[in-house]
């Protein structure tokens, strides 16, 4: 019967080489869980297909004390453990006073409940909200079959503009975009020891099964992030159906450098939009190295979505997500 989980085994992993331990013995039928708010919702509707076999066993990572933390240094900046909760990061003080774009994010995912659950591991990590993929009935390219269900069929809300390709789904996470504006790196980890990936190469684009780089025999351990220049101005603006709760129509996430009104660097990212947090280049181009104004503010806005081949449904996240991308800077250029 759909919405019952089905049977499974679960175990409190102490330590990560525990977690990896059993993550290799037990395969594809393996995962970790720590907020379960994604991976719970997946098993009791019965999703499945290639990388994605309902678990047979949970390999709790919340209980590994180095994965359930933050810390700040100056020398190595910002470090998330892949288990921290949303909530914790959005009032962690030096993420509010250094690294503000991702508290505004965190604050900006989901319900409270929610983001006490939720963690950044698995908000970056979130399979997609496309109810064809969501629903077992229908196999679609993610799950195996032959065509994506949504590029012709229900695509308004939760469907790329940009990048589309076998998948048309616009990824949901409202960290991605900030962990990718802020230069972060994703620490991941498996029987084969550590690497060291970045953000803006941890997500996979619209012709994989998956989302991001993970193997069946890896997890996410960490997220690095450098610490920030003192000149540094974030922020971090979503527009979406529901206010209360819901993801993301359009998002953006900018980190930029301001020295004597000259925008000495930028990252623009855009979220809601295409199959993986999407970094501007051509309107960071268009900023870099000037004085903003009005008019080249407009032109960012525009090259921010340069390329566009909206569905036919949701052409209207273009004009949106310019006007997003007008404001952010707009925003910034009051900062002082």
């Amino acid at each position: 019967m759909l919405f019952e989980l089905p049977s499974f085994k679960h175990i409190d992993a102490m330590e990560v080489k525990e977690a990896v331990f059993y993550l290799r013995e037990y395969g594809e039928k393996a995962r970790v869980v720590a907020g379960g708010t994604d991976l719970l919702s997946l098993m009791k509707d019965r999703i499945e297909g290639p990388e994605l076999k309902i678990p047979e066993l949970l390999i709790n990572i919340k209980t590994i004390p180095e994965i359930n933390r933050i810390t700040y240094s100056e020398e190595i900046g910002l470090r998330i453990g892949a288990a921290v909760a949303l909530n914790h990061i959005a009032a962690f003080e030096v993420t509010k006073q250094k690294f503000n774009v991702l508290s505004q994010a965190a604050r900006q995912v989901g319900t409270t409940q929610i983001r006490n659950m939720g963690t950044i591991g698995g908000n970056i990590c979130q399979r997609p909200r496309c109810l064809y993929f969501r629903h077992p009935h229908f196999l679609c390219f993610k799950k195996g079959g032959s065509k994506c269900y949504a590029a012709v069929g229900e695509h308004r809300y939760y469907h790329s503009i940009l990048r589309n390709g076998k998948c048309v789904m616009a990824h949901p996470s409202d960290i991605g975009p900030a962990l990718v504006a802020l230069k972060a790196k994703a620490i991941t980890v498996s029987a084969n020891g550590e690497r060291e990936v970045p953000m803006e190469d941890f997500f996979l684009g619209p012709n994989n099964f998956t989302e991001t780089v993970l193997k069946s025999d890896e997890f996410l351990k960490e997220i690095q992030i450098p610490t920030q220049n003192n000149i540094t101005h974030q922020l971090f603006l979503k527009h979406r159906i529901r206010h209360s709760a819901d993801f993301a129509l359009s998002s953006v996430a900018t980190v930029a450098q301001i020295s004597d009104g000259i925008c000495e660097d930028i990252r623009i990212v855009l979220g809601g939009i295409a199959p993986l947090p999407y970094l501007a280049s051509l309107a960071n181009e268009v900023v870099k190295g000037r004085r903003l104004n009005e008019s080249l503010i407009s032109q960012a806005a525009e090259a921010s979505v340069e390329g566009a081949k909206p569905l036919p449904m949701n052409g209207y996240k273009v004009d949106l997500t310019k006007a997003m991308v007008r404001r952010v800077l707009t925003l910034i250029r009051s900062f002082k």
